[in-house]
């Protein structure tokens, strides 16, 4: 049996959490285990969809993301993070410098990824940030409409958010590591969805510098060219 005590000072993740996490790794489960997935042929010209098309060397995309974060601060390391919560509004511009190349199931092509940020912040307060990352982008490429990514990133943001506890100052610079999935509607349209996490400080330029750190749900649309 676990004490109240002990109970207290263990991990505490949202059920719904975990779930989106769970089901996430679950879209993955096709390209892991090698599985094929046929592409019905449209209905106009009887050609399959062949998403890896845009990810060939030279191509771009575009893309609108947005979704929440969970701060670790209050669900997951029960306070030792400030708690702040935000919605993300992420506009990318990409452009793919490798062709695709390598044996499955790491076959994929390597993208770079310019990604400004407009953020609404919820709590503690309401007020905004803005800022941008560079990310670098693997996306594994299947042969079907789904197309699994990791991402990294690093950043810079300025906010109104005053933390005086926590962060001494308002500009910051971000961490950020995430994997994604693409399922493709059409050759060139996507619906993207990704999971992040998020770390926000102020890399030792002002005192105190005890990061934020979140998970980040992500949704939304890519469009490749």
């Amino acid at each position: 049996m676990v004490s109240a005590q002990e109970e207290s000072l263990l991990p505490r993740v949202a059920p719904w959490h975990a779930c989106i996490t769970l089901l996430v790794c679950l879209a993955w489960l096709p390209v892991i285990c090698g599985a094929e997935m046929s592409v019905a042929p449209s209905s106009a010209g009887g050609s399959a969809i062949r998403p890896e098309e845009g990810f060939r060397a030279g191509t771009w995309h575009v893309g609108l993301l947005s979704g929440y974060s969970i701060s670790h601060g209050q669900h997951v390391f029960s306070g030792s993070d400030p708690d702040v919560n935000f919605v993300p509004v992420l506009p990318q511009i990409g452009y793919t410098v490798t062709d695709v190349h390598g044996p499955f199931p790491v076959r994929g092509s390597l993208e770079v990824i310019l990604e400004p940020i407009l953020m609404v912040i919820t709590s503690p307060e309401t007020t905004v940030g803005g800022g941008g990352s560079v990310l670098a982008r693997y996306n594994f490429v299947t042969g079907t409409r789904l197309v699994p990514f990791l991402d990294l990133g690093l950043g810079i943001l300025y906010w109104n958010l005053r933390l005086p506890q926590f962060l001494g100052g308002q500009f910051n610079f971000t961490v950020q590591a995430g994997a994604g999935l693409h399922y493709f509607t059409t050759d060139r349209l996507a619906v993207t969805g990704e999971v992040r996490l998020h770390h926000i400080s102020n890399s030792g330029m002002d005192s105190p510098n005890r990061a934020v750190n979140s998970s980040v749900y992500l949704l939304g649309l890519s469009y490749f060219f």
